[in-house]
């Protein structure tokens, strides 16, 4: 009898504010989107710096017969200068900051190129002696690569120094601008809901004074006479909750995994639809959590058991 009760008076308190309830729903879904954005994309961030770390930080692209760099005026490079970059990989300077290095050769340079390109008519016009020879390096520490990179550029026979997380550093400052503003905007949504949420539960409790007047005098708990307001505001932001997975869904379906994915490679872009397992969760209980909270202090406010 008790549950039916609280369960009428909840339908009842959402039916006569549902102006208010429809804007709280929407408000909520908004914010909550932009928060799980958010720890979407952080996730991304992590996963990205990651995977680049574990993967050659810093790559050395000696001299082939195509270089145009000035240190490559000589031609390709010379089995000396091979084994100079070698020496100097192997060497005492570098020993603190490199944790490995491979070495590939121009037959197996060759192997991925055409592996690359299959298909395409111009792959046949290159041979290994084409294909410049590289060292591939992992460093201790990702923050050193500047060291190994000054080390080797412009050494003759060396023809290009790249170091992969320079490269993918301006994607990642996007990303985490990106972050803070959607996490930004979050905030001001979530107070925007929050307010009306204390709104609709003033309102709620004005419409029904009489009752509680009746329950009080006929001994209601607090608990008994608050929980149907305290459950109002839960259940239109679990509802924002479950609208805001559904837009997260969106995005990362049709957006992320239907064009990020493809275009940037499935191994860097590590998000998907599948994080909605643990987001969903997470944005449906922020929700409701943060609803009951705004609806606890509107209650101690406006109404006095």
């Amino acid at each position: 009898m008790r549950a039916r009760y609280i369960l009428g008076e909840i339908l009842t308190g959402l039916w006569r504010n549902i102006a208010m309830v429809i804007s709280v729903v929407i408000v909520t879904a908004v914010s909550l989107t932009f928060v799980g954005t958010g720890a979407v994309m952080q996730k991304q961030i992590m996963d990205m710096k990651s995977t680049l770390v574990e993967q050659s930080q810093v790559t050395i692209f000696l001299c082939s017969p195509h270089s145009t760099a000035a240190s490559c005026a000589g031609g390709a490079a010379t089995d000396a200068q091979i084994d100079s970059v070698r020496e100097g990989l192997e060497g005492e300077v570098l020993s603190p900051y490199i944790a490995s290095f491979s070495e590939r050769s121009q037959e197996e340079a060759l192997g991925i190129y055409q592996q690359q390109f299959a298909g395409e008519s111009f792959v046949s016009n290159f041979t290994a002696e084409d294909m410049p020879v590289s060292f591939h390096i992992t460093l201790e520490d990702a923050d050193d690569s500047a060291a190994v990179v000054e080390f080797f550029q412009g050494r003759d026979g060396v023809d290009e120094v790249t170091d992969l997380l320079s490269t993918f550093a301006p994607f990642i400052d996007v990303l985490n601008q990106s972050t803070m503003f959607a996490l930004g905007l979050a905030v001001l949504m979530l107070i925007a809901a929050l307010l009306l949420v204390a709104t609709t539960i003033r309102m709620s409790v004005a419409g029904r004074r009489r009752e509680i007047a009746i329950m009080r005098l006929v001994g209601a708990s607090n608990l008994f006479i608050r929980l149907p307001f305290l459950l109002e505001g839960a259940v239109a932001a679990i509802i924002g909750g479950v609208i805001a997975s559904g837009m997260l869904w969106v995005g990362l379906h049709y957006i992320v995994e239907g064009w990020l994915a493809p275009t940037l490679g499935e191994e860097l872009i590590t998000v998907g639809a599948v994080d909605l397992l643990w987001a969903a969760p997470l944005l449906v209980a922020l929700g409701a959590v943060l609803s009951i909270a705004s609806s606890v202090v509107s209650l101690n406010r406006y109404l006095k058991v």
